[in-house]
């Protein structure tokens, strides 16, 4: 798989990014020894960059299944506000995943300029720590085009995930288009690019998984693609996909016959935005939380991309024996 260099850091990210947060306990709740199976499994195939976030609950998954292969690459984030708050995150990465030095680091989820400026002491020591050598990339995580806009400003930002897909869900202050012309002015700047969400948070899987990967996986102005995986057959599709190569008859088939399972996270405000676009009302409020009967639903994707707070996932309903209980 083609390497993609960041800037002139030296690192050397894989033209997929494994975006570990469905294998965490939020989403599919696989075991760790299950989990760091997958893991190992797609460094294998070629991928050898993985995306965390303490959040994620995901770090000791990647040390438990990389603790001995030095050659990976960890791209982490922190929703830090504060300078103490991102110096103790920088610190508990390099403990959790037994490194003397981080690989990328970014100051996640950055909204606008109001939000960036409110979070101006993460981003100080984010930049120091850098200075020091604990990092060797940093840069922004965004979900809006003001956020990408505000990255390309900044001349000490290496690397920038924007939120990009084929139908510009999750973009909350614009569509496609407008993320595109940031894009742009992104590459202009010197960044590297890496589109998050290319299937919408598993909204575009059952009808759109080929169109949406591929889009996203050849646009000229994304360098890398971080992807959620939890199952062999996911990695598989993507890694041939990102390769060119057809899919064959069998992973076709995979794709529309995989079961899914919708999850609302715990960061749901309960705005209801999700509940009247359901065409099976298969969602409702209770205890100011939107809740989902999933016998009724039928994975269409309509009510990922109206979330306003990122808080709903389509993940593959994997079997009793491959999860844990789940606590999200």
């Amino acid at each position: 798989m083609r390497g993609i260099q960041v800037g002139e850091t030296g690192v050397v990210l894989s033209k997929v990014c494994f975006g570990t947060l469905q294998l965490g306990r939020l989403l599919s709740s696989l075991p760790s020894a299950r989990a760091a199976e997958v893991l190992v499994y797609a460094w294998e195939c070629g991928i050898t960059t993985f995306d965390t976030a303490p959040s994620f609950h995901s770090r000791h998954l990647l040390f438990q299944a990389f603790e001995t292969n030095p050659n990976i690459v960890i791209v982490d984030k922190s929703l830090a506000r504060t300078y103490e708050e991102m110096e103790q995150q920088i610190a508990e990465s390099l403990v959790e995943l037994d490194r003397d030095e981080l690989d990328v680091f970014l100051l996640y989820d950055v909204r606008s300029q109001l939000d960036f400026e409110a979070r101006k002491g993460a981003w100080t020591y984010l930049r120091e720590a850098k200075e020091m050598g604990l990092l060797r990339a940093i840069g922004l995580s965004t979900c809006t085009v003001e956020g990408a806009l505000l990255a390309a400003e900044l001349p000490e930002v290496d690397l920038v995930q924007v939120v990009f897909n084929l139908t510009g869900a999750g973009i909350l202050d614009g569509d496609r288009a407008s993320m595109e012309a940031a894009l742009e002015r992104l590459k202009a700047a010197g960044k590297t690019t890496c589109a998050i969400k290319p299937l919408a948070g598993g909204m575009l899987d059952r009808d759109h998984s080929q169109e949406a990967l591929s889009f996203a996986l050849t646009h000229p102005l994304v360098d890398c693609v971080c992807v959620g995986m939890s199952t062999h057959q996911e990695v598989d599709m993507v890694c041939a996909i990102a390769k060119g190569e057809p899919l064959s008859k069998e992973q076709q088939a995979n794709i529309k016959q995989m079961r899914r399972r919708l999850i609302i996270l715990h960061w749901c405000t309960g705005c209801e935005a999700c509940i009247p676009v359901c065409p099976t009302q298969a969602l409702y409020l209770r205890d100011g939380i939107a809740r989902v009967y999933q016998e009724r639903c039928d994975w269409c994707g309509k009510c990922g991309p109206v979330c306003p707070e990122h808080a709903i996932f389509l993940v593959p309903a994997l079997s009793s024996e491959e999860v844990e209980d789940h606590i999200g």
